[in-house]
């Protein structure tokens, strides 16, 4: 037993060793996942040496860009090693004009970016901030007017890179050249006043005006007609992103960051509007705006910023089919390619979750496929000495009836009682020819009991 014994404790050495190496690899792995759940999720700071950018807006101050002041705000665009300054449009067209320039380093526009594209200019979107474009046309009900064909022949203010509802005019089966366009001065006061027999507008804008002036009012939304663009998009141009592609990923993901604080907050983003940037719309029509934009940016259903690149290349085929951009036109490089890094904080939690289920699995495993390995060696053991102890059980010549010893020099007598004193080892004893005949008055069957008496 003693030789057992000591084996037992041999094996269990290994044991210790392998369960202090896993401790150690699993604290080691615990160092590893913090490290890239840190890497993935803050992003890359300057600390004071901020570099300087510039958005262009596509128009002026409003809540139309709250996720931008917020980033600003709440100190996004700094930790991401930037200075952002906000220009308001100084015209219709200048977003594109002044990002290729390079008087701004990211933009704002619409859909027609990919018209833009296909004409050979630089331009390359960002990410869509608005899932569907709030561009309509508005007509007052007092008007006359019911139906989109009766547009024909009317006055309409409308501008050129509103292609989206030029296509829904197309779609619809009216004639471009039917239709009255005039420059759009963007001021419902002059659907009002009759000036104009309806007007291009934003969902989120134009008709909390003619609400207010106390107007009902009908909507032409594209959609209607199978329509259904991006609104506004962040974009920036090839030069950017071969420049400083850390700082366009940089920007791209603060940016992100404060839409997702200024849809949360938008109270608090319209008092810091009506503070430091404009007090143009009332605070009620910015908390009008800021509805309708909840609508169109859909963050309940899509991540903010979320692009289908199926659906950009069905908003170009749109466009070509109403011969405002070539057919087939290719966009390789018109959609910015997202570092693979750059990943939603939930997809960042499941995968550091999942990693460390993973190795807490694999540590049990090891552990327990160990511990059926020392058990298997201790039975084996166990069972050689069983088997020892077998063989020693029945071979002492000493008569369980007499106790005569048939070893007359007395060595299997002095065995016996040193291994019983050293050891946990019972003998049993056979039977002497004589008390086999004596006790039970035969010469074999040993395991015939002796009569009681």
């Amino acid at each position: 037993m003693r030789g057992f014994a000591y084996t037992a404790r041999s094996v269990h050495r290994p044991r210790n060793r392998e369960l202090l190496y896993l401790s150690r690899v699993s604290v080691m792995l615990a160092q590893v996942l913090v490290f890239v759940a840190q890497s993935l999720a803050q992003p890359t700071a300057s600390g004071d040496n901020l570099d300087d950018v510039t958005l262009q807006l596509k128009w002026k101050h409003q809540f139309q860009f709250a996720g931008f002041y917020a980033a600003i705000e709440k100190g996004f665009y700094r930790e991401a090693g930037l200075n952002v300054t906000l220009r308001e449009a100084e015209s219709s067209e200048g977003s594109v004009k002044n990002v290729l320039s390079g008087e701004a380093q990211f933009g704002v526009a619409s859909s027609e970016l990919v018209v833009m594209r296909a004409e050979g200019k630089p331009v390359v979107a960002l990410a869509p901030i608005f899932q569907h474009s709030p561009l309509i046309l508005l007509v007052l009900r007092d008007s006359g007017i019911e139906n989109l064909h009766e547009l024909s022949g009317k006055r309409i203010m409308l501008e050129p890179q509103e292609a989206e509802l030029y296509a829904y005019f197309e779609s619809e089966g009216i004639s471009l050249s039917k239709l009255i366009v005039v420059p759009n001065t963007f001021d419902a006061a002059d659907l009002i006043a009759g000036k104009v027999d309806a007007m291009s507008a934003y969902s989120t804008d134009e008709p909390f005006r003619l609400r207010e002036a106390g107007k009902e009012y009908l909507v032409f939304n594209p959609r209607a007609g199978g329509i259904d663009f991006y609104g506004d998009t962040l974009f920036t141009s090839e030069d950017q992103i071969q420049r400083d592609p850390d700082r366009v990923r940089r920007f791209l993901d603060a940016s992100l960051k404060g839409w997702d604080y200024a849809l949360h907050h938008s109270d608090e983003i319209i008092e810091l509007i009506l503070a430091k940037y404009s007090t143009r719309h009332s605070r009620e029509h910015l908390q009008f705006e800021a509805e309708a934009a909840r609508r169109l940016i859909e963050p309940d259903l899509v991540e903010i910023g979320y692009v289908n690149p199926g659906r950009w290349r069905s908003i170009a085929e749109t466009y070509a089919r109403h011969g405002m951009m070539p057919a087939n036109a290719s966009l390789q490089g018109f959609l910015y390619e997202r570092s693979p890094s750059i990943i939603p904080k939930w997809m960042t939690t499941a995968l550091i979750a999942s990693i460390i289920a993973t190795v807490v699995v694999l540590i049990i495993a090891i552990y327990l496929f160990n511990l059926y390995r020392i058990i298997r060696k201790q039975k084996e053991l166990l069972q050689a000495a069983v088997d020892d102890i077998k063989i020693l059980r029945g071979i002492i010549p000493v008569c369980s009836y007499c106790k005569k010893i048939r070893d007359d020099k007395g060595a299997w007598q002095g065995m016996e009682e040193y291994i019983t004193e050293h050891s946990h080892v019972l003998f049993s004893h056979g039977i002497c020819s004589d008390c086999m005949t004596k006790e039970f008055g035969v010469s074999h069957r040993p395991d015939i009991r002796p009569k009681q008496g």
